[in-house]
């Protein structure tokens, strides 16, 4: 679980959150999830292990506001030895 506080850089006019900007909220949340784990990504790829995101699903179902307070909660939900697939579920 990693809080967020919504500021007015991640905000439209209408002091709504722009819809990429969660993609940085959960992008934050899983490389804290994984450094909670002990895998760091500056070591990581000084060993040439670098993760791409290759598929993206994502439901917008309540919009965040300014100065709202998010969690993003991340669960790993599948392990495999090329690729690993993560969930990523706001709060707010």
């Amino acid at each position: 679980h990693l809080p967020f506080r919504i500021y007015y850089e991640n905000t439209d006019m209408g002091g709504i959150v722009y819809h990429a900007e969660y993609l940085k909220f959960m992008e934050r949340a899983r490389t804290e999830f994984l450094r909670n784990l002990g895998y760091y990504q500056k070591e990581l790829k000084k060993k040439s292990i670098v993760f791409v995101v290759y598929e993206l699903n994502i439901k917008y179902l309540k919009p965040a506001h300014m100065d709202d307070e998010i969690v993003v909660k991340t669960q790993l939900i599948e392990l495999k030895n090329t690729f690993f697939k993560f969930n990523c579920a706001l709060e707010n």
